[in-house]
């Protein structure tokens, strides 16, 4: 009987009955807090299927207790906590979830674009200290017929442009690999170069994953290109960014807005400092309520059909 264990100790009850049902041994972690490294290498070297989240780090050096086969399953899309050699070990399998909380990050991207235009934040401060709309450092102002620039073509960037078209925006994107998204060119969607994205957009989105390409990929001379009007939305890993370009722009030029949702460990200092133009939020995009539920569950069945498929 194969082992599973879950560094989650809330795994959806729907979840476990899949893992289960096809006669996986699954425990759930009874701790409050998630492993050291320590810890999660005894779990990786005891357990058949390792479920853990962005939190657990893979390193390369962890692979020495790797003598039978594991599957690793991550509740997340990004996979950047894992090492490369994970995925060339032929023992290994890593799994993840693809889908379920696309739209969840999508309608975030937006919440975070309205709230930043709109002045959503600084509106509510004026409100609560008593003042009124005249207080405002800056009118609000509509995204509808904006021009928005995404980053990246995959999933995402997919739900992304199907809210843009409501708000009836022209729409641009950068992709290393344009060829592979045929669906995007037949929706009339503009392929440019990151330059050319960055210098024409109203609106900039990064969806892409973070890897060794795309590290710094908006350095600062990147930034200096946007317009400073633009309003620039990071949901992706912070590192793909010159963060501290990015907020020594925005508070050089008062109109240039900024919204994250990063995990904000390594930049507490820098963002500690409340600015009108720029909103952060501490990776919450895709982990709504009903994200959570549906990669669980989305986790499960691929653990399900992984196991079907390759194991006795």
């Amino acid at each position: 009987m194969l082992k599973a264990y879950s560094v989650f100790n809330d795994l959806d009850l729907k979840a476990c009955e899949i893992i289960k049902n096809i006669g996986i041994e699954l425990e759930l972690s009874k701790e409050d807090e998630r492993p050291n490294e320590e810890k999660l290498l005894n779990l990786l070297k005891n357990n058949d299927i390792l479920i853990i989240g962005v939190k657990e780090k893979l390193t390369k050096s962890m692979l020495k207790e790797v003598k039978s086969k594991k599957i690793i399953a991550t509740l997340s899309i990004g996979v950047d906590h894992i090492d490369k050699y994970f995925y060339e070990n032929d023992l290994i399998q890593v799994i993840n979830c693809k889908t379920s909380n696309v739209m969840s990050v999508a309608e975030h991207i937006f919440t975070l674009i309205l709230s930043l235009k709109k002045r959503i934040i600084e509106a509510n401060n004026i409100s609560i200290s008593g003042g009124n709309r005249n207080d405002l450092s800056l009118r609000s102002q509509d995204i509808f017929e904006c021009t928005m620039g995404i980053i990246g073509a995959g999933k995402i960037a997919s739900e992304v442009i199907k809210i843009a078209k409501v708000f009836n925006m022209n729409i641009l994107c950068f992709t290393l690999h344009p060829e592979r998204h045929l669906d995007l060119l037949q929706q009339d969607i503009k392929f440019l170069s990151l330059d050319e994205l960055l210098s024409n957009s109203d609106i900039i989105t990064v969806n892409i994953p973070l890897d060794e390409s795309s590290k710094n990929l908006i350095s600062e001379d990147k930034i200096k290109l946007m317009k400073k009007s633009a309003t620039f939305i990071n949901t992706s890993r912070a590192e793909i960014v010159d963060m501290n370009a990015l907020i020594k722009y925005a508070e050089e030029n008062k109109t240039f807005n900024v919204g994250l949702d990063i995990d904000v460990e390594n930049y507490k200092e820098m963002l500690s400092v409340k600015r009108n133009n720029v909103i952060v939020t501490p990776h919450i995009a895709g982990v709504t309520k009903e994200a959570i539920e549906r990669m669980d569950t989305e986790l499960a069945n691929n653990i399900k059909k992984y196991v079907e498929e390759n194991y006795e």
